[in-house]
């Protein structure tokens, strides 16, 4: 018999406890591969980012508010090509509040001229700028709920009272991964007409494309003085910034998440190496005929490395399998719907090093019982019955 059906047929002798360690290895390395994969999300965020951007929006943080005058006065600032002035509209359809969606009422030709990574036909751009009326959707939000160029759909607001009724003039895709995937655009004047009294001509951001991208942090902070004086109080920063102070947000959930990662690969190799000793000591018998019949020391310790090996490589094949449809599908989609989080992709590097890490530690975890099989005496072990 081959070596390699010596270990075979070892694994399969107890399917239970095998195919048992086999899924825990495999559920301990989806475990590890998780918070990397969101790391990675979160600094592919950032890298897709923009670098010639500022954005300003109110001091007190993303719940406040700006004037919308405050526009001209960033395009009139030295250094500002374009600057587009938004307002978080609170969309939704009546009677469908589980359909999540983000929505802005924005000025639509400094928008457009700023946006290049928002992809559509010339033509619906155009209807899109023209039609004061018109609506700015995703290709996923348009294909989920069946939206056609020309239809007409009335939405309400979370945070306005009142309805307002919009044509579909394009549907967009995005090149940039993560950014504006459920997505609708508006017009600023034609939302803000319909807004109460005393919330119109307020805006939540302002974002400003600059010529010199290495001139950011500085004309970020001469925005700030500029509107120093004024009740409405601006923090400025440039977007990439911004996107790396999001992940700041989250940085004490990732660091805690890392940490008992590698906790996870101790729990790993305690795992195999339980199942390995038990098998070890139930093969004792076994062990002691081998060795009488010419097996030596060296090739009783390779079969028992050999079973751990393979438990590692079932378990890592089974982990890393289920870790790409479960975090780049069902998990990313929850996280996007729920907190604007970024696609989940699980990296190749992550992958590969989970992978290696489910062979090396389940061999690693071999050790001791390796040490115990091949430090059997035969006389003691041909006694031993079970």
């Amino acid at each position: 018999m081959r070596f390699s059906q010596m270990v075979l047929r070892n694994v399969g002798r107890s399917p239970v406890r095998a195919c048992m360690t086999v899924l825990t290895v495999a559920v301990m390395l989806a475990a590890f591969i998780f918070p990397r994969s969101l790391v990675e999300a979160q600094a592919e965020q950032v890298r897709q980012t923009p670098n010639n951007r500022v954005v300003v929006r109110s001091k007190e943080g993303w719940g406040g508010w700006i004037p919308y005058g405050f526009a001209d006065r960033v395009r009139e600032h030295p250094g500002v090509r374009y600057a587009s002035a938004s307002l978080w509209a609170g969309l939704r359809l009546p009677g469908r509040d589980t359909v999540f969606f983000q929505s802005f009422g924005t000025e639509v030709e400094p928008f457009l001229l700023m946006h290049s990574e928002v992809v559509a036909p010339p033509e619906q751009r155009q209807a899109f700028l023209t039609n004061e009326r018109g609506a700015f959707v995703s290709q996923q939000l348009a294909t989920e709920l069946g939206w056609k160029l020309g239809d007409r759909v009335v939405f309400d607001s979370r945070n306005f009272p009142g309805q307002w009724e919009v044509e579909i003039s394009g549907i967009f895709r995005s090149s940039r991964e993560g950014f504006a995937e459920r997505m609708v655009w508006v017009h600023y004047d034609f939302l803000n007409r319909g807004l109460p009294a005393d919330t119109q001509d307020r805006v939540g951001l302002i974002s400003a494309e600059i010529f010199e991208p290495n001139q950011g942090g500085r004309i970020a902070r001469e925005l700030d003085a500029r509107f120093e004086a004024s009740p409405q109080q601006t923090l400025s920063m440039e977007d990439q910034v911004m996107a790396q102070a999001n992940i700041g947000a989250f940085s004490a959930i990732l660091t805690a998440l890392d940490i008992v990662s590698y906790l996870i690969l101790a729990v790993v190799m305690s795992i195999v190496g339980n199942t390995l000793a038990m098998n070890v000591r139930e093969r004792t018998h076994e062990y002691g005929v081998m060795r009488a019949i010419g097996f030596d020391r060296r090739q009783i310790g390779l079969l028992v490395l050999g079973e751990a090996a393979l438990l590692g490589l079932l378990g890592a094949v089974v982990g890393v399998g289920l870790s790409y449809p479960l975090f780049e599908n069902v998990v990313s989609r929850v996280l996007r719907d729920l907190f604007q989080f970024p696609p989940i992709v699980v990296p190749p590097r992550v992958a590969w090093l989970a992978f290696s890490l489910g062979i090396g530690l389940s061999a690693l975890a071999a050790a001791m019982p390796v040490w115990r099989a091949t430090q059997l005496r035969v006389t003691e072990a041909l006694r031993r019955i079970g």
